[in-house]
């Protein structure tokens, strides 16, 4: 550490503890020490930090502005160096990361291998938690990180929107609709359409059922699944369409399969990550950090 920087940090001590031998002692220094720091740090500066008398020490007004204008910077020492400590750690905390269906098969990995990549010794735990349960899971330190379709907008929660997903129509080879680019919603009425059930899918099938409604288009549901395995061999096997976020496409092996997005500005949905406002380990925070800020449009 720089000299420099140790008469910062030491002014910062004292002007949080306003007592010269408390502040020694939290610095693990002796006084005499303390306040040749403090001089070379106003000699410096070329002005007051500190009026001293017998009984008291209070900043100037100077000393105030200077404490408030350099806090961050003793802040990011303190947290760099609690990050440099957690990365050389041979038993940091496992981070346990609660994905949903939808997350599965693109966004989750792709922060999962991000996150590896950066942060190779933190260990984490993938858990399948359903849509519906992802908050509780959270609530009840379950899981450190989820996933949920739209926002959840609760101060309990630090959230992330990491994805904004066209849907799209997913039906066999050979079906009428492929002739389309795009299919509007009206014409989904004359089809059978395999969904999710309402447990699984949850806050994705009401979604999902209020974007049709406003197109004044009930759902034809025929048949429901609990997977998305199943619900693609349903699909496949000619027994009707179902409708998926658009990122399924580079998840699907089965070129019996094909994709068209819904006509329509207002069918899509947003991924979010979220975390508890109250987690402050550096695992949880580093896993938010990586999070891009860009948000991409499949």
């Amino acid at each position: 550490m720089s000299h420099a920087f140790e008469n910062l940090r030491s002014f910062h001590m004292l002007a949080d503890c306003l007592n010269y031998g408390r502040a020694a002692a939290n610095l693990n220094i002796d006084q005499s020490t303390l306040t040749r720091r403090i001089n070379k740090l106003e000699l410096s500066i070329d002005f007051k930090l500190f009026e001293r008398s017998k009984n008291k020490t209070v900043l100037t007004e100077s000393g105030k502005r200077f404490h408030e204008q350099t806090r961050k910077i003793v802040e990011d020492y303190k947290k760099s160096v609690r990050e440099a400590k957690l990365l050389s750690s041979s038993n940091p905390k496992k981070l346990t990361v609660g994905y949903m269906a939808f997350a599965a098969m693109e966004i989750a990995p792709k922060h999962i291998a991000n996150f590896k990549t950066n942060h190779p010794n933190i260990p984490l735990k993938l858990r399948y938690v359903s849509s519906q349960n992802q908050l509780a899971a959270l609530m009840n330190e379950e899981i450190d990180i989820g996933y949920i379709i739209g926002r959840i907008r609760d101060k309990k929660f630090l959230e992330v929107v990491v994805a904004k997903e066209k849907l799209v129509v997913l039906f066999c080879r050979g079906h009428k609709f492929e002739a389309l680019t795009e299919i509007p919603p009206s014409l989904l009425l004359e089809e059978k359409l395999i969904l999710g059930d309402i447990i699984e899918w949850n806050s994705f099938r009401w979604r999902l059922e209020d974007m049709f409604a406003r197109h004044k288009v009930n759902l034809p549901i025929s048949l429901e699944a609990t997977s998305t395995l199943a619900i693609l061999g349903l699909v496949s096997a000619g027994l009707g369409l179902t409708i998926y976020p658009k990122s399924i496409i580079n998840f699907i092996k089965n070129e019996g399969l094909v994709a068209r997005p819904l006509c329509g500005e207002d069918f899509s949905i947003e991924t979010s990550v979220i975390c508890r406002n109250n987690d402050n380990s550096l695992e949880t925070k580093f896993f938010m950090k990586a999070l891009k800020t860009e948000i991409p449009v499949f």
